[in-house]
C-alpha cells in the first residue's frame, strides 16, 4: 500500500485539524475547504465505492450544512469530539462490516489473485486496527480537552503529527514483518 495515497486520502480530515483554529470563521473556513478538498482527493476513491472518502464527504457536508446553512452554533464545542468518532467508526466499523478499510487502498497495489489470501488479508485487518486504535485514542484526547481545555499543552497539539507519522511508519513495516513471519 503507498503510504502517500493512503494519507492523501485523510488529507481533509488533516487539514481540518490544522486549520479550524479558534474563531467562527476559522471553524466554517476549514470545515468548507475541507469539505471541497474531500471531493477534490477522494473523487477516484468515491467512484471506486471505498469507505474512507464516502464517511469523510458525508461528515463535512453534514458539518458545513449544521453550521454554516443552518447556524446551529451550539454544536461547536463538540466538533473535534465527532471527527475522531467518525474516524474511530471509519476503522472499527470497516472490521465489522468484514472490509478493513486499509484493504481497498492495498488492492490498488496487489495482484488480484492475492486479495483472498489469509496472510493479506490479516495484515489489512491488522493495519485498519492499529489506525482504529490511534484514531480511538484521538478520541480520548478529544474528549480530556473537552473537559480540560488547556491541560494537553504541547502534546495535545502535537497528537496528530504523532498519530500520523507512527501509523504511517506502521504501515509501511508492518507488512514485511508479517509476510516474513508468515513463511517461518
Amino acid at each position: 500500500m503507498n503510504p502517500i495515497v493512503f494519507l492523501i486520502s485523510f488529507l481533509p480530515w488533516i487539514l481540518f485539524g490544522l486549520f479550524a483554529g479558534h474563531s467562527l470563521v476559522e471553524l466554517e473556513t476549514a470545515l468548507f475547504v475541507s469539505l471541497v478538498i474531500s471531493v477534490i482527493v477522494g473523487y477516484r476513491d468515491m467512484r471506486d465505492k471505498l469507505i474512507v472518502p464516502w464517511v469523510t464527504f458525508s461528515f463535512f457536508v453534514g458539518m458545513v450544512i449544521a453550521l454554516i446553512v443552518l447556524q446551529w452554533y451550539s454544536i461547536i464545542p463538540y466538533i473535534g469530539i465527532a471527527s475522531n468518532i467518525v474516524l474511530t467508526g471509519i476503522a472499527f466499523g470497516s472490521l465489522a462490516i468484514g472490509i478493513p478499510f486499509t484493504i481497498q487502498y492495498a488492492k490498488r497495489d496487489v495482484p488480484r489473485e492475492r486479495w483472498e489470501n489469509p496472510v493479506f488479508i490479516e495484515i489489512n485487518k491488522v493495519l485498519t486496527a492499529f489506525w482504529g486504535i490511534l484514531f480511538f485514542l484521538g478520541l480520548l484526547q478529544s474528549v480530556y480537552k473537552f473537559y480540560y481545555p488547556n491541560s494537553l499543552g504541547l502534546f495535545g497539539e502535537a497528537y496528530m503529527w504523532i498519530s500520523i507519522i507512527v501509523g504511517i511508519v506502521f504501515t509501511m513495516k508492518y507488512p514485511a514483518y508479517a509476510k516474513k513471519r508468515s513463511q517461518t
